[in-house]
């Protein structure tokens, strides 16, 4: 039996090998070799970003999704991250990639950039180079506001509060005139949700992160995607309806509720948090 590839095969399978030796030698250089494909330049007014990307609860990433659909945010371009595995299609396999999304909305009091990312990279050097990218996208077009959202874990079954870190001191007072509690003591935010901010200070954007509170690390948390999307409401004087969160989270609260009924009181105690992300 003639067990020679096809050269067409054969020649696909070579290339694909250099595309990922080329991948491995990028990352070991530093770089994440990321792509960045524009379908539409939008002339924007004065844009605030808005970005999120993974986190515990599904926060961030929840709070993007919900603010792109309810806008009607049109999509205008996308940062391509390789990933660590290949997509394959009849026997034919491919680099596959995790897209981060922007998307724009017009207003006139100001307008709007959302950025949703799928993934965090998983090295240093990756996540202050999308950081990096991500702004450069929004400063092509004259932001210098950037806000993103995190969780900070609270076992306490209680409503969740919405807290603010920001990159400059003036912040303060103006975080404070829309009512929401800057965080107090000290503390990290893991993850590109914590690290936009610090990097837009870097470049002079102004910078926060509303940090909402969650029960659960691994559970969708709809309930405090409402809290933070109605601070982000007032802040940015958004009109947003935010009624299916509400009723997502009267469903999931009723199932947990049902699980909770079937298991002993040891088992319903959350995990000590250890780390915002």
């Amino acid at each position: 039996m003639d067990k020679t590839l096809p050269n067409s095969l054969q020649e696909q399978l070579i290339s694909l090998f250099h595309q990922i030796k080329l991948k491995t030698f990028c990352n070991i250089e530093g770089t994440e070799n990321m792509e960045l494909h524009f379908t539409e330049k939008p002339t924007l007014y004065n844009p605030t970003l808005i970005a999120a990307w993974p986190g515990m609860g599904m926060l961030a990433r929840m709070s993007a999704d919900f603010l792109i659909q309810q806008l009607g945010a049109k999509l205008f371009a996308e940062i391509r991250s390789p990933s660590n595995d290949i997509y394959f299609k009849d026997g034919v396999g491919e680099i596959s990639h995790y897209l981060h999304r922007f998307c724009y909305k017009k207003r006139e009091q100001g307008d709007l950039i959302v950025c949703s990312g799928e993934i965090q990279p998983q090295t240093i050097n990756g996540i202050y180079e999308l950081a990096n990218q991500v702004l450069d996208v929004a400063g092509k077009f004259g932001t210098k506001q950037v806000y993103t959202f995190a969780a900070v874990p609270n076992p306490q079954d209680i409503a969740p509060r919405v807290f603010g870190v920001v990159n400059q001191p003036e912040l303060k007072d103006f975080l404070k005139e829309h009512q929401v509690t800057l965080v107090s003591g000290e503390g990290k935010i893991n993850g590109l949700n914590g690290l936009l901010v610090g990097v837009a200070h870097e470049r002079k954007m102004n910078g926060i992160c509303l940090l909402g509170e969650i029960r659960y690390l691994d559970v969708p948390q709809p309930r405090t995607v409402q809290a933070v999307l109605a601070t982000l409401m007032k802040i940015l004087d958004l009109k947003l309806d935010l009624t299916d969160l509400e009723q997502q989270a009267d469903e999931l609260e009723k199932k947990l509720a049902e699980i909770r009924e079937r298991r002993s009181p040891e088992a319903t105690q959350p995990k000590k948090p250890r780390y915002i992300s």
